[in-house]
């Protein structure tokens, strides 16, 4: 695929621009475009290598607003949802499952847009359970996204730690999902090349993103997170 690695560079440069801004949302605007030119089978771990290593540069720029004390819970709950996540899969209708999470989130975002001044003090125990959801998504639909996120949403935070939990955890999930894709074999010559040329842009993108973040209001940054939420519910429900 490398005639197609300047198309490549921009698209992924855009997602790390949404990384950066809102936390997540990189892979979501990404994935689809790269697959109009591409199988699955090589723009997935582009797309998540990318996406991992230009974590790592934002994590030093945010160690200060990383909520450990809440990723922690939420990547060791992770890991066995995952495990049951895979269980599902050959057991579950995935059709139905997308359509009532995407339904949800849509119905969250409009709900956020709505009543910006919702928050919730709840328990950082509540980490385990949305964990633990989340992995059973993510292995079961590869879409362990959505109860981070909304967890992330609900806290009373700044803009600042909303994003640098969400990175860190996506860090760490991502890794895991790249030992699986290094499993069965899918981190090709090619994969391997384009995502070593295309990560200059992946970084640069996420630190303009964050640059972004650090000169938006709270409220327009919680006005920009609930959209992308919906978009995300939307992408579900459409899938």
């Amino acid at each position: 695929m490398s005639e197609y690695f300047l198309l490549t560079a921009l698209i992924i440069f855009t997602g790390a621009l949404l990384q950066g801004l809102a936390g997540f949302g990189g892979a979501l605007l990404s994935m689809p475009l790269v697959l109009l030119y591409s199988d699955p089978q090589w723009a997935a771990p582009v797309v998540v290598l990318c996406y991992t290593v230009n974590r790592i540069p934002a994590i030093f720029i945010l160690r200060k607003d990383l909520m450990w004390d809440h990723s922690l819970f939420l990547i060791v709950a992770t890991i066995p949802g995952a495990f049951l996540g895979a269980l599902l899969l050959k057991t579950m209708e995935p059709g139905l499952i997308m359509k009532i999470l995407g339904t949800v989130l849509i119905l969250f975002s409009v709900y956020k847009i709505a009543t910006p001044r919702v928050k919730l003090a709840f328990s950082r125990l509540w980490a385990i359970p949305t964990g633990f959801l989340s992995g059973i998504l993510g292995g079961a639909f590869g879409t362990d996204g959505p109860p981070v996120v909304v967890y992330a949403a609900l806290k009373p935070w700044a803009k600042e730690q909303v994003v640098g939990m969400l990175q860190s955890f996506f860090l760490f999930a991502n890794a895991i999902i790249i030992g699986i894709y290094q499993y069965h074999g899918l981190l090709t010559n090619s994969v391997l090349e384009t995502s070593v040329a295309a990560v200059p842009f992946a970084i640069a993108g996420i630190l303009i993103g964050l640059k972004i973040n650090r000169r938006i209001s709270q409220r327009r940054f919680e006005i920009i997170l609930s959209v992308v939420i919906g978009i995300l519910g939307f992408t579900l429900w459409v899938r």
